[in-house]
């Protein structure tokens, strides 16, 4: 706001000068006139600088490493901790955050995709994982709205992941 009442002043200034000057004393007030011109072209430019430094992000400095090993393993960790809570949060909690993820690793590791052969992958973690375990696994067994039932805990998500291990 501030910067638009000095453009404005500075034209209506110049309109003045151009008023004054309409006689034949013309010449010697053209560059009178030209001063605020000037001044408001210098605002201008420097509006245009400043809005272009606010929109520039800023130079990482030395001492800010964002991507650096301890900072990529502190994001690990604090994603690990949160999907061993999930563990022990509602159903739809596990099928939203954990099964996707274990049902990828299981198909991965196994070889069998379920897109391919859906009988063969639920064989495979019937063996690898046993019935009571594999109903957690299995990515044809979600319920994504089951609020109410309880995911089956941190140590069926440790026994599944050491299973998974020693694939």
């Amino acid at each position: 706001m501030n910067r638009t009442v000095i453009v404005i002043g500075t034209l209506l200034l110049a309109a003045m000068f151009e008023i004054l000057a309409y006689n034949n004393q013309r010449d010697s007030l053209v560059a009178i006139a030209g001063i605020p011109v000037a001044g408001a072209l210098g605002l201008l430019v420097w509006s245009l600088v400043e809005r272009s430094r606010r929109l520039t992000p800023p130079e990482p400095e030395d001492n800010d490493i964002d991507n650096g090993p301890a900072e990529m393993l502190r994001r690990w960790q604090a994603r690990a901790q949160m999907l061993a809570d999930r563990s022990e949060g509602s159903r739809a909690d596990w099928d939203r955050h954990l099964r996707p993820l274990l049902a990828k690793e299981f198909e991965l590791t196994s070889g069998h995709r379920m897109n391919k052969n859906r009988r063969a992958l639920e064989v495979a973690g019937q063996l690898q994982f046993g019935p009571e375990l594999w109903r957690w696994v299995d990515p044809a067994n979600s319920a994504l709205r089951d609020q109410v039932n309880s995911a089956p805990g941190r140590a069926a998500l440790d026994e599944i992941l050491r299973r998974l291990q020693d694939m």
